[in-house]
């Protein structure tokens, strides 16, 4: 009976500490949002956004951020690609080709909890 309460116990110390931590993060991520948010605001406009960086490309001089916005852009498509391409393939030989019984069908549940 003992061993119960203490696992209740640490459970409810780890939940705690998890709660507090994520906490902290999020204060910081405010902090740090906000800062950039009210420093930032008056160079905001919409030339900024639009315009490609002019002659000292982001050491201080005029220009916009577009370039950037692109990349992003362009980084997030290709890795949802390859995220694609690979997990398909996946799926349809575990579904279509694997055994109930089989160790790979076994292990899979395992992989998809932690990616979770």
């Amino acid at each position: 009976m003992r061993r119960k309460y203490s696992r209740r116990a640490v459970e409810a110390f780890f939940l705690l500490l998890m709660r507090a931590s994520t906490i902290l993060v999020l204060a910081c991520l405010v902090i740090i949002v906000g800062t950039m948010f009210i420093k930032g605001i008056g160079a905001m406009s919409l030339e900024m956004i639009t315009r490609t960086p002019a002659g000292g490309f982001y050491l201080g001089r005029e220009g916009g951020v577009l370039n950037a916005i692109i990349g992003s852009c362009l980084l997030t498509a290709a890795a949802t690609g390859i995220a694609f391409m690979l997990s398909v393939p996946l799926v349809l030989y575990l579904n279509l080709f694997t055994k109930k019984g089989s160790r790979f069908a076994k292990r899979e549940p395992f992989f998809v909890k932690r990616l979770r």
